[in-house]
């Protein structure tokens, strides 16, 4: 049986899981399979799709339990004959298996894209263990293993991990950019200001360097972002530059020497892999799924999410050797081949058969 999927994704904001569905979504368009997307009306995942002119249904998602949005997408898969829905954040499954009151023969695949645990309640179990979700697909090991601890059945999981287009930034230029920094060594970081990002461990880090030539950069936006800046004051940083959200993110990338992420938690990190696939070493925690990606003494260093004076001294060892950065960065070039979009569409796609013809 050939797969005919329905995406969906209830979410409001544009970040690394919105990024991974359009990824999919075009590509399977691309290869002729029967595919569509339902997003947010009021979503900047729908705003991106009008601008890029691809099919789609644009659906309210007034909250998680929205029964007439779960009867909408029945209508959908029902009229169109699409045989799996494909969940891309935990709002969209909830939605979809309440669509399955009204088409309960289609099939469920829900993405999961963040490490923290699942308690198995009444309410979890009927969404996340339903009937109808034949995989749940964990992004990285590491959200596998927290799943498995949490006590979801091993044969109800399978590990896809996040991809990307390797020649995205390929002809970005980083020049224009880097000039705002004047000649200091520049320690980026691209993640939303939200609390699980630990934005408060970089800024104490950067208090620790603020006497050296380094600038740390920050792009992003979130609840966050102005209580950050606030807390930057206080510790009177003047390398502390917080760009907001950026569409040019190439160019931030191609200006930066050092890439950091410092989250307390974290599913796998496509931010990080993009600054990887323009070849920067990367400083970062050693939590989720982030092992997978840096590999410690090869292309980056890890540490503990909660010691800013470790952080420091890394960062310190980088930005004063030149070399390094480069055998670093040569070697980031090397493993990010293994998170090429294109496997990872492909391993979806796999998944898609496996499922439909069990």
């Amino acid at each position: 049986m050939t797969p005919r999927v329905l995406h969906i994704d209830a979410g409001r904001t544009w970040r690394g899981g919105q990024q991974q569905a359009l990824y999919l979504y075009q590509s399977m368009l691309n290869q002729g399979f029967a595919t569509n997307i339902c997003v947010s009306t009021a979503s900047s995942f729908a705003e991106k799709l009008r601008n890029l002119n691809l099919p789609r249904f644009e659906i309210p998602f007034r909250n998680e339990l929205d029964a007439l949005s779960a009867r909408k997408i029945a209508q959908i898969a029902k009229t169109y004959d699409y045989n799996i829905l494909h969940c891309h954040c935990s709002h969209s499954l909830s939605i979809a298996v309440l669509s399955t009151l009204f088409n309960p023969i289609v099939k469920i695949v829900a993405s999961r894209r963040v490490d923290f645990p699942v308690k198995l309640t009444f309410f979890n179990r009927r969404k996340y263990l339903n009937k109808r979700v034949a995989k749940i697909i964990c992004i990285s090991d590491a959200i596998r293993n927290v799943l498995l601890g949490c006590g979801f059945p091993d044969n109800r999981l399978a590990t896809i991990r996040s991809g990307i287009d390797l020649s995205k930034f390929s002809n970005c230029d980083g020049s224009s950019v880097r000039n705002k920094f004047q000649g200091k060594i520049v320690i980026g970081t691209i993640a939303a200001f939200s609390g699980h990002k630990n934005y408060p461990l970089l800024i104490e880090t950067a208090a620790l360097l603020k006497d050296e030539p380094i600038a740390f950069v920050a792009l992003g936006d979130g609840v966050l972002f102005e209580q950050m800046k606030k807390l930057a004051a206080e510790h009177s940083l003047n390398n502390f530059y917080f760009e907001g959200y950026r569409t040019n993110v190439g160019d931030y990338l191609k200006a930066f020497d050092i890439f950091t992420l410092v989250s307390k938690k974290e599913g796998l990190g496509t931010s990080l892999l993009d600054a990887m696939s323009v070849g920067l070493p990367v400083v970062a925690t050693a939590v989720g799924g982030i092992p997978e990606a840096v590999r410690d003494g090869e292309n980056g260093f890890l540490v503990a999410p909660d010691s800013p004076t470790e952080l420091a001294e890394l960062f310190r060892r980088l930005a004063n050797d030149a070399d390094l950065r480069r055998r670093f960065g040569a070697r980031s070039l090397e493993i990010v081949k293994d998170f090429d979009i294109n496997k990872t569409v492909e391993a979806n796609i796999c998944l898609y058969y496996e499922i439909l013809n069990e």
